[in-house]
């Protein structure tokens, strides 16, 4: 076992850590919402983005890291072009998990916490924040896919 090989499993395992927690936390998060439990919603909802700043923050640290460290010990160049779309991933994370789906989170959160709120209104922000978090599952899945593929231009 060599120092790439960890930094790999690191690597792999911050990554499953990140993007498995989430998809499971945005399938409760519908799955309750659908319900109509606003003390459930806002609690799943608060958990999510708990999850979001103590587990998946420091997982995506991890992965760029862990990234930067084997490009820079393997026989691959920092301008490769999936290299690039990794570190591509890392900036679409900060930008749609740390300010949209934040933002999506907390009106969820605002709606489901109302006495008395308009259920239709919850349940149109719900869907609102499960679409934000689909549409970041589904650009997570590209990259892991150009992580494992290795496309070049």
């Amino acid at each position: 076992m060599n120092a790439y090989t960890i930094l790999k499993f690191v690597h792999v395992l911050s990554v499953v850590i990140w993007i498995g927690g989430l998809a499971a936390l945005a399938v409760a998060t519908w799955r309750i919402a659908r319900e109509q439990n606003r003390v459930a919603i806002a609690g799943i909802v608060r958990q999510a983005v708990s999850y979001g700043q103590v587990v998946v923050g420091p997982a995506a640290v991890l992965v760029l890291l862990t990234g930067l460290a084997m490009v820079g010990i393997g026989h691959v160049g920092f301008g490769t072009f999936w290299v690039w779309f990794g570190y591509g991933g890392v900036l679409v994370h900060g930008l749609i998990g740390g300010f949209l789906i934040r933002k999506r989170a907390a009106e969820v959160t605002q709606l489901a916490s109302a006495a008395g709120g308009d259920d239709a209104a919850l349940l149109a922000a719900a869907r609102r924040l499960w679409n934000a978090q689909l549409v970041y599952l589904i650009l997570f899945a590209v990259v892991i896919a150009a992580m494992v593929f290795k496309p070049t231009l």
